[in-house]
């Protein structure tokens, strides 16, 4: 298991490079990484680097056919496995850059620099590749960690508003994971406000925060065999089928705007199996509202059964269940919590 590094200079991927010293480079990207942090990046590479350029940036990079083209890139230009891989992106492009490196040649060595708060929080981390499947998320994947990851606040500078609020989202799921139901109305709080100037140096402590609390979970369960690392995916279920359908209807969803819409959902299907009077319950609907002002969705959220279908092709489902990760009286997380579409539509209209 690799421990993502903070990393503002990328000293580290100089010493691995001069370390080990690789025959060929490659460096995937999208437009946007191309535009904004390349620049950062290429004046540290030997000569002898290759830039492929993705056509495209976001969640339609995870396809297959953009994997093929890469691999056909890498074969047409002599790779073999003294060679190596550079993923520079977001969640989209580390998790396509992970899958192509671990599958070509069986695997070669590769290096993640994620460029998104999301990617640096949650995605580039744990030891997941995957693309998408018929449109539904990380259908195809395998386990692979990467040489190193190195995080560089530095690229956060360049990022919209919106796209720091996805990555929040990932963190937010990450504060509930670890901290009691008392403590998060204080740690919503003490979120960074984007309403100002970005200072990349003040996301660092946050960055390191959620590294650390993804990593302590995934150590326990590092291919997901024992059911422990399956919690990480709290308010994912329900955020991929929303996801999912607004990729099928060509809307641009960002993946934290889904999990933080789906957070919401699995909140109210928590509470809905306490007492009406229990004060967990309370604290579940009133973070739900919180989330709901600081991560609205951007997208008009379609009736349930239009969600249900999506959230029936989840690949942590078993037996045609619908599972997800719900939350007990105290805030710890219960995984393969079957769930039904009443439930499911109850908590979308809550």
């Amino acid at each position: 298991m690799t421990t993502p590094q903070l990393d503002p200079q990328l000293h580290h991927v100089l010493d691995w490079i001069d370390r080990t010293r690789p025959n060929r480079l490659a460096v995937i990207m999208d437009p946007n990484t191309e535009k904004h942090c390349l620049p950062v990046v290429s004046p540290l590479l030997p000569p002898h680097t290759d830039f492929l350029r993705l056509s495209e940036a976001g969640e339609g990079v995870k396809r297959i056919e953009h994997a093929h083209a890469l691999w056909s890139s890498l074969d047409e230009a002599g790779y073999d496995r003294n060679s190596a891989i550079i993923g520079l992106g977001g969640g989209t492009v580390t998790d396509l850059s992970a899958f192509v490196a671990s599958t070509y040649l069986r695997g070669v060595d590769f290096w993640l620099i994620p460029t998104t708060l999301l990617a640096m929080v949650d995605a580039a981390a744990g030891g997941k590749t995957g693309i998408n499947l018929g449109g539904a998320k990380n259908r195809i994947g395998t386990f692979a960690h990467p040489t190193g990851i190195s995080l560089c606040p530095e690229f956060l500078a360049t990022l919209p508003q919106r796209q720091l609020l996805s990555g929040l989202a990932e963190h937010v799921k990450h504060i509930l994971l670890a901290h009691s139901l008392p403590e998060w109305p204080q740690r919503m709080e003490a979120l960074p406000a984007l309403d100002g100037p970005i200072e990349p140096e003040d996301f660092a402590e946050l960055i390191r925060q959620s590294v650390d609390i993804k990593e302590g979970i995934v150590r326990q369960d590092v291919e997901e065999t024992n059911g422990i690392r399956k919690q990480l995916n709290l308010g994912h279920t329900a955020g991929h089928a929303i996801e999912s359908w607004a990729m099928a209807e060509g809307l641009e969803l960002l993946h934290g705007e889904a999990v933080a819409w789906g957070l919401g959902v699995e909140l109210a299907i928590s509470a809905g199996r306490m007492a009406p009077d229990a004060p967990a319950a309370a604290a579940m609907l009133a973070l739900r509202s919180t989330l709901e002002t600081q991560f609205p969705c951007p997208v008009s959220v379609p009736p349930p059964e239009a969600l249900w279908a999506w959230a029936r092709m989840d690949k942590k489902n078993d037996a045609e269940a619908v599972r997800m990760v719900l939350l007990s009286e105290n805030g710890d997380p219960l995984v393969d919590q079957a769930v039904s579409l009443e439930e499911f539509s109850a908590a979308c209209g809550a």
